[in-house]
């Protein structure tokens, strides 16, 4: 930094005096164009510009600026010297005395010492709210978070320490809070104080601090500039204000502000921040400067600029309304589509999106430019947050909070191990390895998704893409929630070969993802772990080919660099605390993308579009909350308080947004604003009033059209074709074993029978701790009570008092068998053990009523029998697993099946029934279950076809309460007064023979079933292979 004597003006003051008056241009003129004409009016033929300097509010016009410059002169030529207003009031801070010797401190840095600070404050005992939250770094960093936000405020509003301690105890008192119940307050203005100390005996300044010095002394400071241009400010904090007075006072500065009329400007408008603004500005002001610019090449026609000018006639200006971000793009992409192509020479002040908030930038970057020749530039700041590097940090941060007693949740590390980075990491092995993993997944019983095993067939995949397919399938396998590392390495030893270990390939992707992080517990070593972890993705991965990676990759870098460095590395933390101390400064860094070099089109944040002009201009999210964008509570500084210290209110931000959005708009020959209204979204307050002008000078409603996105049906895929029954497919059957669901599935859909059991297509099982599936809570159930009822097996049935306590015993062994030690389950787990728990036990108190003295004749019962088809000539096998079989009192079988769903399927056919076809079954059957069981007992039990002693039911357990009976729990099949042997013989046979001899007829094809649209939509074969989804 050099010092202020070495900065001293070349001009005496009574030179710098600018002849002109400040200048207040028109809304929809160039501010870049006229201040190049400017400056170069002042010396046509001077080429050395270097003694004029020109402040804006951002960095980006400093890009425009030069560019037309270079384009007016035509030649070499020493540019101004060009600030956006932090880099100014950092030039000036340097040059004063308080200044001279600081340096600039990082985030992390002033986070740690305003930490260090408070606790010495917190001391010495008077302010009893600091010792709980300074108590340790994990516990003060969310606070030290606001408190720097808080503290620049202060530094940008001069607000003195002696103001906030004259402030607090009057907005307590108007705010009528207890002394028990006033917070932070009281300890602002000791706390502020002790801050400026700080910083100023470590020689180091913050944003505010910087503001704050070069405020207080402008006065003494000696100028090499002989001009100073203050361009395209709309509202001033207070030592901005300070500093305008100043250089204005002293006839350095000229100040360029747009305002007036415009067609976007609402006849209400009041500028009020902007009148501020003038009013703080020595000199006079020129309100009517509306001289035509060479360089306004774009400008459309310009109406009277008199204040009570009548706005008849806008731009071009279309409002598109959406349902979401994805269709709003939608509707961009058919309004740009034909204009994008062959625009590769674009100038940079030609097209323009703006998003408000950045999370929509990479949707627009994919769907509208990268199948296009277009060049552009990005300039914003992008949330780290929503990058793919911050999302796998995140997942390292959940195995480790997940870990306990050294097991992982399988979940959490499968989370890490499928991320884009780390299942494409190839540490430079040979890929000769993957027949033997394709297979272990072929031949895996309990994967049911079938391989390519053609010699042929290339595999592309990593081997850690692969591995971790594996270790879920072993996972599932061997029904494991929580895991240890070498159990997994142990699971795939038997691929290792002699040029390639699979197991040690994978210890070392465990090593940098999951032990590097083991114990961990100061934020330096953390920070340390992760950067190594960054770098071996780059060195091994393919992180280099995902778009705009470097600039992600720097960013998280950086924040790292600075949480590794400092005082704040040696600072502990739990793993939790970690974690959340990692989120919320990851949640507060923006990517900063420069746009350099300057060509093409401009993709911008909205503050980015500060003192700029764009021919067309496309602005996404124009929703409320997001334009203007929705303020959040203040947890330090409510607005009592802010209003007694003078601070600004949300009235003014909202002001100051509706500005530059009217200043942007204006400046256009055509306009696309979109947004949302859905679920809760609405269109911005600057539609609202956009929309209520032109009515109300139209005089009438609806003069602006809406458009919204057309819906144009995509061209149908033929739904699932017929798949006619080849000799490869008949000969599948011959050795097919058919069970009720598979005939049940043919019923429902043909064609999703045929890809579940002749293509052999199913669902993988997933883990999930806390998702419970369905099928997982009906084989507990299933489990729990066949353990219950075994001691029984071959006996009567005698409930005995203590048969509550052994079922809660029985079911909490088949949890640990699921779920692992009590000690491991989640939160989710354990609401279902009581759930259904509760379920259980009101079965078993309506089983004391039924069941007590049956004969119980079976438990799970494996059958399979021949069944024969006299008219196809042939016989097949059918199977199914018996729940329950018992005698009753009475001497009747009964066949008992449990159910844990909600659907509860029996036949509704009756002696009078027809059941020729599927579509007949179908209705009269519904379902095959219990009448397939039926003849299975028959058969296994040698009962000789005595219908008349035989029924089935199924036991709903779903839904059982305090309050059930005993026809909650039980759906009969057979009515009193059925007449058994006729429904069996006359209706349950046949039926079940024509719908196998259907299945086996190749002259009837597997068709798709349309018919029940609920049954489609949970169909997994759907979308990608039927197509009617």
């Amino acid at each position: 930094m050099k010092s202020s004597k070495s900065m001293k003006a070349k001009f005496p003051i009574s030179n710098f005096q600018f002849p002109q008056s400040h200048v207040s241009l028109p809304l929809d003129s160039s501010l870049i164009g006229w201040l190049a004409e400017d400056i170069l009016a002042r010396d046509p033929g001077e080429r050395d510009l270097s003694r004029t300097a020109v402040v804006f509010p951002g960095r980006r016009p400093a890009l425009y600026l030069r560019r037309e410059l270079g384009r007016l002169i035509g030649g070499p030529f020493h540019p101004p010297r060009i600030f956006d207003i932090d880099s100014f009031m950092t030039y000036m801070a340097g040059q004063s005395p308080s200044g001279s010797d600081r340096r600039e401190a990082g985030q992390v840095e002033l986070l740690h010492l305003v930490y260090t600070t408070a606790r010495g404050l917190g001391a010495d005992g008077e302010h009893l709210s600091l010792p709980a939250m300074t108590s340790g770094f994990e516990n003060f960093f969310f606070w030290g978070l606001k408190f720097l936000d808080l503290f620049d405020e202060f530094g940008t509003e001069l607000v003195p320490p002696a103001l906030i301690k004259q402030a607090v105890p009057a907005a307590l008192a108007d705010a009528g809070i207890t002394e028990e119940a006033r917070g932070l307050w009281p300890i602002l203005p000791g706390l502020y104080s002790k801050w400026l100390d700080t910083l100023a005996g470590n020689s180091l300044w913050s944003r505010g601090e910087k503001y704050r010095i070069a405020a207080e002394h402008i006065d003494g400071l000696e100028w090499p500039f002989s001009q100073i241009y203050l361009a395209g400010f709309a509202a001033l904090n207070q030592a901005e204000e300070k500093v305008f007075s100043v250089l204005t006072r002293l006839g350095i500065a000229r100040v360029v502000v747009q305002d007036g009329p415009s067609p976007w400007r609402t006849s209400d408008a009041k500028c009020e921040h902007l009148e501020r603004l003038r009013s703080v500005c020595h000199g006079t002001w020129d309100l009517e400067n509306t001289r035509p610019l060479a360089t306004d090449t774009h400008r459309h026609t310009q109406t009277d600029q008199s204040p009570n000018h009548q706005i008849t006639k806008s731009p071009n200006s279309f409002f598109h309304q959406g349902f979401d971000l994805h269709s709003q793009i939608q509707m961009a992409e058919d309004v740009f589509a034909r204009e994008l192509e062959g625009r590769g020479g674009l100038a940079p002040d030609q097209e323009a999106v703006v998003l408000p908030r950045p999370e929509p930038l990479i949707p627009v970057l994919s769907r509208l430019f990268e199948d296009t020749a277009v060049p552009y530039n990005i300039s914003m700041g992008y949330p780290l947050e929503r990058t793919a590097l911050a999302q796998l940090l995140d997942s390292i941060f959940e195995a480790q909070e997940g870990r306990a007693d050294g097991k992982y949740y399988a979940p959490h590390y499968l989370a890490v191990l499928r991320h884009p980075y780390i299942k494409n990491i190839q540490l430079h092995s040979p890929l000769t390895s993957n027949h033997q993993i394709t297979e272990f997944l072929a031949t895996d019983t309990h994967r049911h998704t079938q391989t390519d095993q053609s010699p042929n067939h290339q595999i592309t995949k990593s081997p850690n893409s692969l591995n971790h397919q594996i270790l879920e399938s072993w996972l599932v396998r061997e029904k494991r929630s929580f895991v240890r590392l070498e159990e997994l390495e142990k699971a795939i030893a038997h691929l290792d070969e002699e040029d390639f270990s699979a197991s040690h390939f994978l210890s070392l992707v465990h090593q940098m993802c999951f032990r590097a992080f083991e114990g961990l517990r100061k934020v330096g070593e953390l920070a340390m772990a992760l950067k190594r972890l960054l770098e071996w993705t780059v060195e091994y991965g393919t992180v280099a080919g995902y778009p705009l990676t470097g600039e992600f990759m720097t960013a998280m870098v950086g924040l790292l660099e600075e949480l590794e460095a400092g005082p704040v590395a040696k600072e502990t933390a739990s793993v939790p605390g970690l974690h959340s101390l990692f989120g919320h400064l990851v949640r507060q860094t923006r990517i900063p993308f420069q746009g350099i070099p300057l060509d093409g089109f401009q993709i911008l944040g909205f503050l980015e579009t500060r003192c700029l002009k764009f021919r067309r201009v496309m602005i996404f999210d124009v929703n409320e909350g997001v334009l203007p964008p929705e303020t959040r509570p203040d947890p330090i500084l409510p607005p009592d308080l802010r209003k007694h210290l003078g601070l600004p209110d949300k009235k003014q931000a909202v002001e100051i947004s509706r500005y530059h959005f009217q200043r942007l708009l204006a400046g256009a020959e055509e306009v696309h604003l979109f947004f949302s209204e859905d679920k809760g979204q609405v269109k911005s307050r600057f539609i609202e009033e956009l929309i209520w002008e032109a009515e109300k000078q139209a005089g009438r409603r609806d003069v602006i059209p809406i458009h919204s996105p057309v819906m144009v049906p995509r061209p149908r895929i033929p739904s699932a074709f017929p798949v006619k029954k080849t000799p490869q497919i008949m000969n599948f059957f011959s050795s097919f074993t058919f069970s009720s669901t598979a005939l049940d599935t043919y019923l429902s859909c043909p064609f999703r029978f045929y890809a579940k059991y002749v293509l052999g297509l199913d669902v993988p099982d997933t883990i999930d701790r806390d998702e419970i599936d369905p099928l997982l809570v009906g084989n507990l159930a299933h489990n729990i009570l066949r353990e219950f009822y075994l001691p029984w097996l071959d006996r009567e049935i005698q409930f005995e008092t203590d048969c509550d306590n052994d079922l809660v015993t029985k079911s909490d062994m088949a949890l640990e068998g699921i779920f692992g030690p009590r000690t491991e389950w989640s939160g989710g787990v354990r609401l279902f053990r009581e759930v259904l728990l509760y379920r259980l036990k009101n079965f078993l108190r309506l089983e004391r009523e039924h069941a007590q003295g049956h004969l119980l004749m079976g438990l799970e019962v494996p059958c399979k029998t021949d069944f024969y088809l006299e008219e196809a000539g042939r016989k097949v096998r059918i199977k199914g697993v018996l729940d329950r079989i018992e005698k009753d009192k009475k001497g009747v079988v009964w066949v008992i099946d449990y159910k844990t769903g909600s659907k509860i399927q029996i036949p509704r056919a009756t002696v009078a029934s027809k059941v020729s076809d599927r579509e007949a079954i179908k209705q009269e059957i519904v379902s095959f279950q219990l009448s397939m069981y039926l003849l299975l007992c028959n058969q296994h039990y040698s009962l000789n076809s005595e219908w008349s002693g035989m029924n089935a039911a199924l036991y709903g357990l779903r839904g059982l309460a305090d309050s059930s009976n005993l026809n909650a729990l039980q759906t009969i099949l057979f009515k009193q007064g059925d007449s058994r042997d006729k429904i069996v013989e006359g209706i349950y046979v046949p039926a079940l023979k024509a719908i196998i001899e259907e299945i086996l007829n190749t002259e009837i094809p597997f068709a798709h079933d349309p018919s029940d649209f609920g049954y489609c939509k949970t169909c997994p074969y759907s979308r990608r292979l039927c197509k009617v989804g």
